[in-house]
């Protein structure tokens, strides 16, 4: 499944025999659908369909522009059946980075989201963004980062957010079509579900 679409910008689906919302969520930008519409079909969705637990993909996501999550995050904190420990989680990796990260680092901060997966690609507080510039002499092109992101609190200086289930790609589980990730998850809500 998370190799399904990961040239789509975000997409969900629910499950199969399941209330879970499987949502990959691969860059933050807007596309055809903006995100704030996209967000507010999603929630609508989880709603009609009686879904009370959702699963945010970002392995793939490797960042876009922060200031298109808010709308996002404010649906999370407001939705009550889905912001609940064991209700939601999200699956980070090493490609999780830039306005990713800071997503990552919202919804760690404000939220009640169990994070699964590997650490996020980059620390919670970070430069980012990027100016072009061209080196006066050589005239080689290059970027650089110069924009302070402060999105967790100022004296975290963890080097990114660790999981709380790890859970790394294999070549093992990618042979066999498989996801660790997800299928953690997945043991996690059935365990609850049986009282464990």
């Amino acid at each position: 499944l998370y190799l399904r679409n990961i040239k789509t910008s975000y997409w969900f689906e629910k499950l199969p025999a399941s209330n879970v919302v499987y949502f990959q969520w691969n860059t933050v930008r807007n596309d055809k659908v903006p995100l704030n519409r996209f967000t507010d079909s999603l929630m609508k969705f989880m709603e009609e369909n009686n879904v009370d637990k959702l699963v945010i993909d970002l392995r793939w996501n490797n960042g876009g522009n922060t200031m298109l999550l808010p709308y996002f995050i404010n649906a999370i904190i407001r939705n009550d059946r889905v912001n609940k420990r064991g209700n939601l989680f999200v699956i980070t990796g090493r490609r999780t980075f830039s306005a990713a990260q800071n997503l990552a680092t919202f919804l760690e901060k404000q939220t009640n989201a169990t994070f699964i997966g590997e650490p996020t690609g980059s620390n919670p507080n970070f430069v980012g963004e990027e100016d072009f510039i061209t080196l006066p002499y050589s005239k080689l092109a290059m970027n650089v980062s110069d924009f302070f992101w402060q999105s967790s609190w100022p004296w975290d200086n963890r080097k990114w957010i660790a999981p709380v289930i790890y859970t790394p790609p294999t070549f093992k589980a990618y042979s066999a079509h498989a996801d660790d990730a997800l299928d953690a998850i997945q043991a996690v809500i059935m365990a609850a579900q049986k009282g464990f």
